[in-house]
């Protein structure tokens, strides 16, 4: 496992036995509130990599705080992902036919000149 995951894996354990003990709640009354053994909680809150991700959601829930884990995860908040998707953008559009598109008007909708002028001021 990279090191970096390892070091998560532990402070995500350690943040929620630091919530579960400010809200006064034993790991039995955790184990009991997300369904499942006590050594399940002992295991996450210790940071072991075989804890299901389900029962450290259902902790954030549980503790109040799953809105928090859904927020930092919102597709708007990354960055490096909106970026690579900014760099894959065209930088020109072009019509499906490859030629520029003709708009044609009824000889009835025709205008002069000068009502066609006027028609694109400040277009």
């Amino acid at each position: 496992m990279p090191r970096p995951v390892e070091r998560a894996l532990h402070r995500l354990g350690q943040d929620i036995s630091i919530a579960r003990r400010v809200r006064r709640l034993s790991q039995e009354d955790l184990a009991q509130r997300i369904g499942t053994s006590l050594s399940t909680v002992r295991r996450m809150e210790d940071g072991y990599p075989g804890t299901a991700l389900h029962t450290f959601l259902r902790a954030l829930h549980v503790l109040g705080r799953l809105e928090d884990m859904v927020r930092v995860m919102a597709t708007e908040n990354d960055t490096l992902g909106m970026e690579l998707v900014r760099e894959q953008l065209p930088q020109r559009v072009r019509t499906s036919g490859g030629s520029k598109a003709r708009v044609n008007r009824p000889a009835a909708a025709k205008k002069s000149a000068a009502d066609d002028a006027d028609e694109l001021e400040g277009f």
